[in-house]
């Protein structure tokens, strides 16, 4: 499943990122955080390394996570979780082009497809930075209130 070197370069960023978020953020970076992960695994797992023809399997997978994450945007209104599933659905359309036009040359859609997946992750770290200053702003007014 993670034979090469660039995919045992994109798990350990995805571990990272996801470790970071998780520990940095609140309840929604640690479920988009779990979340991010178990589907990069599910979807190496799922990958069809012929290349001849779309992967429907991680199609369906991506559209649950678009489904989720626009879900989450709606709800919290969180610039990060929007950026998020905006290249999810970026991701989503790059299957979606190699499906309805089979001129499109495969690698070409699968280069799209990790460049929304790496800004997915992008977002997600971008969200892990946000929780860690939120936390340190309540600990820097909860010190200001012990002073008073």
């Amino acid at each position: 499943m993670f034979q090469t070197l660039a995919s045992q370069i994109g798990l350990a960023l995805v571990s990272a990122t996801c470790l970071f978020a998780a520990w940095a953020g609140g309840r929604p970076q640690k479920i988009v955080a779990a979340i991010c992960f178990t589907a990069w695994i599910a979807s190496a797992a799922m990958q069809d390394l012929s290349f001849t023809r779309p992967d429907y399997d991680t199609l369906v997978l991506d559209i649950v996570l678009m489904v989720v994450f626009v879900t989450m945007a709606i709800k919290s209104r969180r610039a990060w979780i929007t950026g998020l599933a905006a290249f999810q659905a970026l991701t989503m359309a790059s299957h979606f082009a190699m499906i309805l036009d089979h001129r499109i040359w495969p690698k070409a859609a699968i280069t799209a497809y990790l460049i929304w997946s790496y800004l997915v992750l992008a977002c997600l770290f971008w969200g892990g930075v946000t929780g860690l200053l939120d936390r340190r702003r309540v600990a820097g007014d909860a010190n200001r209130e012990a002073g008073r």
